[in-house]
């Protein structure tokens, strides 16, 4: 059962929504479990490409679904124009995977990453119809429980969920899901006694310290399903991900993630090498991440990286490290993660002085930067990359420190002849760091900061972008705030407010009439220093970091002076590590020889004259693949034929893609019965045609299904141009369907042919368009001698006011192409010279 089913009556809303595919499920990988005892949501609160991105959804998701009783199904926060959908009707938010109403779950569970989900994490309970405050909800409502990086501090939120987790989910999952079964059906309470029973939970009135979960095992093992299931739409982070290393041994003091995740752990290498198989041959993914906070001090990470080009630059598979330390960094890896595809050139330098990079525990030479800049240069790069924040409790020089970001940027631009981008933002100090107690910037110490910047790099070699001082205010206020925070967030959210991650989506003016309205001084109280022996809203959470071990750091940090980073034989104790938890280099490992690689050969004789072939595919569109656009049907398509194992021609240059052409693409929501799409291929494959449909399809979304396939010879004369499939697309037909009975009698009668075949004149199509009645329905023949209005939906909008989606089911029933006679005929039938 798929989600749309549950709701026939959204089939047209859906229609008239930006990416309607955000909502109707289907994707490759999906899980669907049905009647267990226990229903249960996850939802990162965020839009759909920006939660299918995230790593920790889909780790939760499929552990949860392993776990027998459980059915964990997904929900993200949705765009503006499907709440106002759900809202109009009155129809409930439902998950991704069997539509069940939120409300009628018995846990929905969010995975915060940032602070400014929060409006939206309120939205998707209100639009599910759950009271959003605790203190509103019965016993039949739905157990709301909160963890992530972005939850250590829960007092901000303490009036909307039940529980918070802190700490790494697995640990949970694994210790105590399984009780969560056998409390199913019996309320509410008896599940959350489940809950109580970890350490990690916190919740509203707890008496003991809430200590964080580690995940000891992280490491010791592949784990082969955490990119499923895997987007149809495009999501921002277009890739797959291994996670190689949690945690990071560097012990910058600003970094929050870096205490959420200690100790560091560095996964074996013969598992990232499993994940990474399972990636490129069952995901089809040609771009993947390996990923950490500091992907840089994986140790062997450079014949690591070199043997994994080994193995798929053959096969246009690209590698990036996304978290690189400048001391970490060479050309020799550079190289190797730009083998196919060029990576950025990105530089996290935070601040410039190089006392203040002792102070934050980072030691970024800039003579070490120009250097790399120097030598990236004469390899073809020309643009690098960099960060900083301003507001740090660090020193910097004589100069303010925009000014000295300036000085620092123009010399290094200056020496290395490179276009930079800069982006800078507002120091937040987060809990549970060294730097807790600090002062942040309020909105207007920020603004004039980036303003000396922007000002002094105003230069076509720069190129400057901030984020704004008042998002990172408002950040501030749910990380470093208290039980009154939560009162502003509802407020903010009844007000309207919505994304405000987004910039195009957040509202300054909503929050600053909610802030004003508040009987204390918001701006005062976030952005003050702390006490030293003050307390803390956070002080009920326990990250397993010594509160002395904090103190200490901060004083280092007053003196510039460095800590030692974190190894097995820890010198400095910070009070996480002990005989079960403890830092994880990887085993050592031999990397195999590979054999050199061979030129393709061909694997099958066959009659086309030579080895290099064209396919032609005829395939359906329905049900959730009817809300992809053309992009993501082709996103599709690649990915399948990646993991079936198929090898395609791919063009040449800087990007290689795969040699892919649809006849005429299909518009949005009209459903297609025998559409065309080609490919080239380096030769044959050596299996039947019913063989490699069928592995095709296996690897294809709900509503897409390949049905026919025929090979023909690529043209062996270089120099004529190729006839494509759209070259040759000479039209279509279509059976159009009214929607209901009523629709029948009004659309589908002899009045109503006359009628549109005189506007079909009239339009001065008339030619092009043949109309027929039968059984209800009516079919349209559409041959596009002229080119004029070679779209049915334009065509239909043209001849009447109202939009066809919302009078007719649409669908192609067969794309029509011109053969050597100049005549229409099958796809499939042409004359080979023509493909």
């Amino acid at each position: 059962m798929t989600n749309i089913t549950v709701h026939k009556d959204l089939s047209r809303e859906l229609l008239k929504v930006s990416k309607p595919a955000r909502y109707t499920g289907g994707e490759l990988g999906c899980i669907y479990k049905k009647d267990e005892p226990l229903k249960m949501a996850i939802s990162f609160p965020d839009m759909y490409e920006i939660g299918m991105s995230n790593q920790a959804i889909r780790i939760l998701y499929n552990r949860y679904n392993a776990v027998k009783g459980i059915q964990c199904e997904r929900v993200f926060a949705p765009a503006q124009d499907f709440e106002e959908v759900l809202r109009n009707k009155n129809i409930p938010l439902f998950t991704l995977e069997t539509g069940i109403p939120l409300n009628e779950l018995d846990i929905l569970a969010f995975s915060i990453g940032y602070e400014l989900t929060l409006t939206n994490l309120l939205n998707i309970m209100d639009l599910g119809q759950i009271p959003i405050r605790r203190a509103d909800r019965g016993p039949n409502d739905p157990l709301i429980i909160a963890g992530g990086p972005a939850a250590t501090n829960p007092e901000a939120f303490s009036d909307f969920v039940d529980y918070v987790y802190i700490g790494e989910g697995e640990v949970f999952i694994n210790e105590y899901a399984a009780s969560l079964t056998a409390s199913a059906g019996e309320g509410k309470e008896a599940l959350a006694e489940i809950l109580r029973q970890d350490p990690a939970y916190w919740w509203p009135g707890k008496e003991t310290k809430t200590v964080r979960a580690i995940y000891t095992d992280f490491g010791k093992g592949s784990v082969l399903r955490s990119n499923l299931p895997i987007a149809s739409l495009t999501t921002v982070q277009e890739h797959g991900v291994i996670e190689i290393m949690r945690g990071c041994p560097n012990g910058c003091r600003f970094c929050h993630a870096g205490y959420f995740y200690r100790p560091f752990r560095q996964k074996d290498v013969h598992d990232i090498l499993d994940e990474a198989e399972h990636l490129v041959s069952n995901c089809g993914f040609r771009n993947i991440t390996l990923s950490s906070l500091s992907s840089g001090d994986y140790k062997g990470l450079l014949p690591l990286v070199e043997h994994l080009n080994k193995v798929y630059n053959s096969r246009h598979i690209s590698f990036q490290l996304p978290s690189l330390r400048v001391n970490s960094l060479n050309l020799s890896l550079l190289s190797e993660i730009s083998s196919v595809r060029r990576s950025g050139l990105t530089f996290a330098v935070e601040t410039p002085d190089s006392a203040g990079q002792r102070g934050l525990n980072k030691d970024v030479s800039r003579d070490k930067i120009l250097q790399l800049l120097k030598e990236a240069r004469e390899k073809g790069w020309k643009l690098a990359k960099f960060y900083f924040m301003l507001g740090l409790p660090v020193e910097s020089g004589d100069t303010t420190e925009s000014e000295a970001i300036v000085n620092f940027l123009q010399e290094l631009q200056m020496g290395s002849g490179i276009k930079f981008n800069v982006n800078a933002g507002v120091f937040i100090p987060k809990p549970h760091t060294p730097f807790e107690r600090v002062r942040q910037l309020n909105d207007q110490e920020g603004m004039k900061e980036i303003m000396t910047l922007k000002d002094g790099l105003k230069s076509k070699n720069f190129k400057f972008g901030f984020h704004s001082p008042y998002s990172s205010f408002i950040e501030g206020i749910i990380s470093r705030g208290d039980k009154r925070a939560g009162d502003i967030i509802e407020k903010a959210f009844r007000r309207g407010a919505r994304f405000d991650a987004w910039d195009e989506y957040h509202d300054r003016s909503i929050w600053k009439e909610v802030i004003n309205e508040c009987d204390w001084d918001v701006e005062k109280e976030i952005c003050r220093e702390r006490g030293a022996e003050e307390s803390l809203p956070w002080d009920s959470i326990s990250l397993r970091v010594n509160s002395s071990y904090f103190k200490e750091e901060k004083c280092k940090s007053s003196e510039s002076v460095l800590s030692a980073p974190c190894e097995e034989d820890c010198r400095k104790p910070c009070g996480v590590c002990n005989k079960d938890i403890h830092v994880k280099n990887p085993d050592e490992y031999t990397f195999p020889d590979l054999p050199p690689v061979k030129e393709v050969e061909q694997t099958e004789t066959h009659d086309l004259g030579e080895e290099s072939v064209k396919a032609v595919f005829g395939f359906s569109k329905k049900d959730q693949a009817i809300y992809l656009g053309h992009l993501d049907t082709a996103h599709v398509f690649e990915r399948a034929f990646q993991c079936s194992g198929i090898t395609l021609s791919f063009t040449q240059g800087f990007n290689p893609k795969p040699k892919i052409e649809f006849a005429h693409p299909l518009s949005l929501g009209v459903l297609g019965r025998q559409e065309i799409m080609g490919v080239e291929m380096p030769y044959k494959p050596a299996m039947t045609n019913d063989d490699l449909i069928g592995k095709i399809n296996e690897f294809l979304p709900t509503g897409f299904s390949v049905n026919t396939v025929k090979f023909y010879p690529l043209q062996k004369d270089k120099t004529r141009k190729k006839k494509t499939l759209m070259g040759s697309y000479a039209g279509s037909e279509y059976i159009l369907t009214p929607y209901s009975d009523e629709q029948t009698a009004i659309l589908v009668n002899d009045s109503m042919l006359d009628y549109f075949q005189e506007k079909a004149e009239e339009l001065g199509v008339k030619g092009d368009y043949t109309f027929k009645i039968d059984e209800g329905k009516l079919f349209i023949q559409a041959r596009f001698h002229n080119k004029k209005m070679n779209n049915i939906i334009k065509f239909l909008r043209e001849i009447r006011e109202a939009d066809p989606m919302d009078e007719w089911i649409i669908e192609r029933t067969k794309l029509l192409a011109l053969n050597e006679k100049g005549r229409s005929s099958d796809y499939f039938n042409l004359d080979s010279s023509q493909s």
